[in-house]
């Protein structure tokens, strides 16, 4: 089954613990710590665009882009409803194309770490550079190795919502550095309960194969950060946030 095609239903609920306007703070707050003047975002991996609609709600020009259309069908919705104008694109983040130069290009929540390996990912940051104007932000995040190995690991989780129970059975192959995601939902339909399975997959990459690659694609980097605090990153931290510059 497609990835998403049954889990962009649900996907609000199972991140319902997520400070989306946390993220967006940061990164407003990156545009204002490094000098950068901004109007136009490409949010890419929008997924079903609470960060996207945020950003255009404070009055930025925002393009999301995702794979999914129904991830994008659900944040279409989203701006419909709060009645702001975004575009959207479906696109994978490795064969970005958006036109117009962009004074910054974010992807929240490891959507970089989806990107199947190191051709993919120096795929998407010369996409990305080639999409932003030069001095433009590129502001991202990444599950990091340890989290695959130690917190998701070979573990299992399970999340319940109303009409709604899944399993998510994750398997970390650290030769080969990449986590995969088992997911079986048991989904209630007019009150009879279906059952649907996705796979999805995620790969570790090193702190220094992503300095590397994004010095390949033409970015600088300006900081890197263990959460959206600003706080310093650590060798046992979970995500890392990079904000780079595109050099001129």
């Amino acid at each position: 089954m497609e990835q998403y095609s049954v889990l962009a239903k649900y996907y609000d609920a199972l991140m319902s613990d997520v400070d989306y306007k946390k993220w967006a703070d940061f990164y407003v707050s990156c545009f204002e710590k490094y000098g950068a003047k901004v109007k136009k975002i490409v949010d890419i991996g929008c997924g079903t665009g609470t960060i996207t609609v945020d950003l255009a709600e404070r009055g930025y020009s925002v393009t999301g882009v995702d794979i999914s259309s129904e991830m994008l069908a659900l944040a279409q919705k989203k701006a419909d409803d709060a009645k702001v104008f975004v575009r959207f694109a479906e696109q994978d983040m490795a064969n970005l194309e958006t036109g117009d130069a962009a004074d910054a290009v974010v992807c929240a929540l490891d959507g970089v770490n989806y990107l199947a390996d190191t051709s993919a990912l120096a795929s998407c940051f010369y996409r990305v550079s080639d999409s932003l104007a030069d001095g433009g932000l590129f502001i991202f995040d990444m599950n990091t190795p340890y989290k695959m190995k130690n917190i998701l690991g070979n573990n299992a989780f399970v999340y319940e919502d109303d009409g709604m129970f899944l399993s998510w059975q994750c398997f970390f192959n650290e030769r080969r550095r990449v986590c995969d995601y088992y997911l079986t939902f048991f989904s209630e339909d007019g009150g009879v309960w279906r059952r649907y399975d996705e796979t999805q997959r995620q790969r570790a990459y090193s702190e220094r194969t992503v300095k590397k690659l994004l010095g390949d694609a033409g970015f600088d980097i300006l900081g890197e950060y263990s959460d959206v605090d600003f706080n310093a990153p650590t060798p046992t931290c979970d995500r890392l946030f990079f904000v780079c510059r595109k050099v001129k």
